[in-house]
């Protein structure tokens, strides 16, 4: 064979071989290696992005169920109170609608302390921001910081503030000077 035609049979045969590609960690692997490296990759992707949208639909029908189930707490609560309001206006007496009401009080206190919410305690307390909010500082015999009257309960869960109590806070007795004459 001659020269030429050695280097075109040559020629030929690299042509027809598969192509060798080194990967980023220097091993060697064929374009078809890498294909289905490439496809893996983008199925897992796929895979990822459809649990993604899976755990947030999830998600939202926890949301619902955990909704669904404090109403379900409540209307035991609403039912009663549209029992008493019916009484009420059926039978006009107010001792027993009165008698109804405190029952369902002591009911709805009932459901909240299942839920583990308390009050705030605010009486003789010192200020605590993350408890109270200061909406009256006044000047009175309580030493200065300390809680002098409570307009809105405040509530916790859990060690969780739900509700900070809203408070008058002292600013200490006041010292008037006399007028000197």
């Amino acid at each position: 064979m001659s020269a030429k035609k050695k280097e075109h049979h040559d020629q030929e045969q690299l042509d027809h071989e598969t192509p060798v590609v080194t990967q980023p960690n220097g091993v060697a692997g064929t374009e078809d290696e890498l294909c289905s490296a490439i496809d893996r990759l983008q199925r897992l992707q796929a895979e990822f992005e459809n649990y993604k949208k899976r755990a947030l639909r999830d998600a939202a029908v926890f949301r619902e169920r955990i909704g669904d189930q404090i109403i379900l707490d409540f209307l035991p609560l609403y039912d009663n109170l549209q029992r008493a309001f019916q009484s009420l206006s059926s039978n006009h007496d107010v001792d027993t609608f009165i008698a109804g009401v405190e029952q369902i009080f002591a009911q709805f206190q009932q459901v909240l302390e299942g839920k583990g919410v308390m009050p705030i305690n605010v009486e003789n307390q010192a200020f605590d921001p993350m408890l109270h909010e200061a909406m009256l500082s006044v000047e009175s015999d309580v030493e200065k910081n300390r809680i002098v009257e409570e307009f809105l309960p405040g509530y916790m869960r859990q060690e969780r503030v739900l509700r900070p109590s809203r408070v008058s806070v002292s600013q200490g007795p006041s010292f008037h000077e006399e007028d000197p004459q």
